[in-house]
């Protein structure tokens, strides 16, 4: 049986007995989009397509079942499905409890908070219900908790500028970016959490997946690639295409003290020669 998610939609008590077709469409077109936008950023590369086998209204709620469906009749989506579906629920239970998952991007995060604002105004709650599992309700109280995780998302949160180079870090978890795996470092400059996506073949490179916490969490590495920043200057996601480890050596002061960095200059005379005063 083809996964399915269900999306019902009640009208607040302030707004009157009904929803407003704008308002009880558009939040199921958000929490769909905010399904595929988790799935795949770029359409052309999701496997899934979530087609409506159910719609009714039993007045005032607003309900709608999809289905997924392969974009490939020949090709099986039930774990792609099943994956996609598990992701869902996590970031949006995430996000109802205050937490932003990191492996959440602007796009399907920009439509959940849509969806989170039409819930304190004209939805009084929206329920999800993934299969067989207990509803998602999403409430006043919740959605306002889940603004404040979606805070920084905003309609320019997309990458502003890309730059290529390698960036110094040290690895704190492992996740997935979409269909791809990944891990979360910690920027050494800006102290700041980075997903960084990694290619196959980088991905090969590191090991089997199911090892990688244990041989790589808290190790410092270089990582470089596609590096991409969004409108506020901060460094949102690397695309990653090479690594390399950081290999830390203790030295004594005293062992530095020992280094001869002037050639037995004073250090005003080596400054004075590094900037050719001593030449006029």
């Amino acid at each position: 049986m083809a996964k399915s998610v269900s999306i019902t939609v009640h009208p607040s008590d302030l707004s009157g007995e009904y929803l407003t077709v704008s308002d009880a469409m558009r939040q199921v077109l958000d929490m769909i989009g905010a399904l595929e936008g988790i799935e795949a950023g770029d359409a052309q590369e999701r496997q899934i397509v979530w087609r409506l086998t159910e719609a009714h209204t039993n007045s005032p709620p607003f309900t709608v079942t999809a289905e997924a469906f392969s974009r490939d009749p020949q090709v099986s989506v039930a774990f792609e499905a099943e994956r996609v579906t598990h992701l869902y629920a996590v970031a949006v239970s995430s996000v109802l409890r205050g937490e932003r998952p990191d492996w959440l991007e602007s796009e399907p995060g920009k439509l959940l908070k849509r969806a989170l604002k039409r819930n304190l105004n004209g939805v009084g709650h929206t329920d999800l219900v993934i299969g067989d599992a207990p509803p998602i309700v999403i409430v006043p109280t919740t959605a306002r908790i889940g603004l404040e995780a979606l805070a920084d998302v905003e309609p320019g949160d997309e990458a502003q500028r890309i730059e290529y180079g390698a960036i110094e870090c040290q690895v704190i978890g492992l996740t997935r970016y979409y269909s791809s795996p990944a891990i979360i470092v910690l920027e050494r400059l800006s102290n700041s959490k980075v997903v960084c996506v990694l290619t196959p073949q980088l991905a090969k490179q590191l090991g089997p997946e199911h090892q990688w916490s244990e041989a790589w969490e808290g190790q410092n590495l270089r990582i470089g690639g596609k590096l991409s920043y969004g409108a506020d200057g901060k460094l949102r996601r690397i695309n990653a295409t090479f690594h390399e480890p950081i290999e830390w050596a203790d030295v004594s002061v005293a062992d530095l003290k020992k280094l001869d960095i002037t050639g037995g200059l004073t250090v005003q005379q080596h400054l004075s020669e590094f900037w050719g005063e001593k030449f006029g």
